[in-house]
């Protein structure tokens, strides 16, 4: 075997080892920006659902409030009457006293649709309130059990990392860049084995050419097919 390739075969033993232990917290970026989508989604509809509620709040408030209101001034109208001078300004005062009743009236109705509207505003803001603060116990949780793999893992992969940085010592820097690039599109194999003239990476067959290469451990030989370094076991 080519010491180069024996080196990479090496190099890709450790490299196995070290995506064992990152897999998982390799995956955890990802994960952690989805739930952080999801948990302010919920926070985003948790802060709507109680802006609703308290518009609904205050817009009854200012409904009972002007109705108050309209009920003071039709009293005032009504004293009003009593000192009137003559039958038109009488008749203008009975004017404005239904007019001031029928806003009243409607501003009754609109306060007893805000309040009847509140019940529902109230169980969409606790519920939306409840999922949102569930959903943040939770993201917290992940966080801290991400946080504890992480630290519970440092020590393995720092020196899983530090044997791959000496298990790559001596190897020359293209066919480095070149094997680290099968590794990660080639399913984590750059380096494969050849058996009965077979590639077992994709399973083609190679040149008779390239067997006899690889017995003569004299070249770095390429899979025609999948592009990866190749050897042959004890060869």
């Amino acid at each position: 075997m080519h010491e180069h390739v024996q080196k990479l075969l090496d190099l890709q033993r450790v490299d196995l080892v070290v995506s064992s232990l990152t897999k998982d917290i390799d995956l955890l970026p990802a994960e952690e920006d989805k739930r952080r989508r999801r948990l302010e989604q919920l926070e985003r509809g948790a802060n709507t659902a109680a802006a609703v509620l308290q518009k609904a709040e205050i817009d009854s408030r200012g409904c009972d409030s002007a109705s108050r209101a309209a009920d003071e001034q039709i009293t005032k109208l009504n004293e009003r009457l009593n000192v009137v001078r003559n039958n038109a300004e009488y008749q203008a005062t009975l004017f404005e006293i239904e007019s001031v009743k029928k806003d009243r009236d409607q501003l009754q109705d609109d306060g007893l649709e805000l309040l009847e509207q509140m019940e529902g505003f109230k169980a969409t803001a606790t519920t939306t309130q409840q999922a949102f603060e569930e959903e943040r116990s939770v993201f917290e949780g992940f966080l801290a059990e991400a946080e504890k793999m992480r630290s519970e893992r440092a020590d393995e992969i720092g020196a899983a990392r530090a044997k791959r940085d000496a298990a790559a010592d001596g190897i020359p820097p293209d066919l480095l860049r070149e094997y680290e690039g099968l590794y990660k599109t080639r399913d984590r194999l750059a380096v494969a084995p050849v058996e009965d003239a077979f590639c077992q990476g994709c399973y083609n067959k190679i040149t008779m050419n390239d067997v006899a290469r690889l017995m003569g451990g004299s070249a770095v030989v390429r899979c025609g097919s999948c592009q990866r370094i190749l050897y042959i076991a004890n060869a």
